[in-house]
């Protein structure tokens, strides 16, 4: 510190200041209560919605929605829009009914580098273990006879044949799902859990419902798994920049390997 001029003393009370500033923003005030409304909301939306959504299509104009490109990409439009809905209604319990910044649901660019840098680290120590936790699940599902069936958006990827539809698909899952899922699951859900159940049981009902509302049983432990280290990374970093990053990046992956699936090995996907 300068004793004359007093710059350092300054600078670290404006440092500080921003620092307990931030953390006074992630402090959730809405409760467990709010997190089982938006829950709902979005179970309701994708699974009761969705099919009344496309039925009325069918019946409004005699399309069938799971046949060709307009009626794909409509899907995948339909989809998109549930999704901003509920995150809309994240906001707005955030932004209106408590008056909180949306910064309170993680939403900062706070040590950005370092905790990204950190997400990445974490993802390739936690990724063997998701392979191998694939690879547990269908050798006792072997065991018992059961043939693992291949997730909806997975056979979607390998038997669309429209690049347009491809390419939105992949940008819908590379993109959009990680940062609204992100901010429902991680931002949302797991700070109304810990109020009520403590921090380690928040990320782990947390990683659990995640892992339901992909509807594969056969893929619910490394979905599971992949959950847990995304509640780890936001309840570490206080942020959603390394579970945000972490979660587009394995999608990423998983779609590379899949169009590598598609277009070299004929789409037979190996079992993992």
């Amino acid at each position: 510190m300068d004793p004359d001029t007093g710059k350092f003393s300054y600078i670290s009370l404006k440092v500080n200041s921003a620092h307990i500033k931030h953390r006074v923003e992630l402090d959730c005030h809405w409760n467990l209560k709010d997190a089982i409304k938006v829950f709902f909301a979005y179970m309701l939306l994708m699974f009761i919605g969705m099919p009344v959504i496309v039925w009325f299509i069918h019946a409004l104009f005699g399309l069938d929605v799971q046949k060709n490109i307009v009626q794909q990409s409509l899907m995948l439009l339909i989809t998109l829009i549930i999704n901003l809905l509920v995150c809309s209604y994240v906001f707005y319990i955030v932004r209106i009914e408590y008056r909180q910044s949306i910064t309170a649901l993680g939403l900062s660019l706070v040590n950005l580098l370092a905790n990204i840098r950190h997400g990445i680290k974490r993802y390739l120590i936690t990724l063997p273990l998701i392979v191998l936790a694939g690879f547990i699940t269908n050798l006792i599902a072997s065991l018992y006879g059961q043939n693992p069936e291949m997730q909806d958006v997975v056979r979607w990827v390998l038997e669309e044949k429209s690049l347009f539809v491809l390419s939105s698909l992949m940008f819908f899952g590379i993109v959009i799902a990680p940062v609204i899922e992100e901010i429902m699951f991680r931002g949302f859900l797991q700070p109304a859990l810990k109020n009520s159940f403590g921090g380690r049981y928040a990320i782990a009902i947390t990683a659990s419902l995640f892992a339901a509302v992909h509807m594969d049983i056969f893929a619910f432990v490394q979905i599971f798994i992949l959950g847990m280290l995304l509640g780890y990374l936001y309840e570490k970093t206080q942020t959603l920049a390394a579970s945000i990053f972490v979660h587009i990046l394995h999608n990423s992956l998983t779609l590379v390997f899949l169009l590598y699936f598609k277009y070299f090995l004929k789409g037979k996907v190996p079992v993992f």
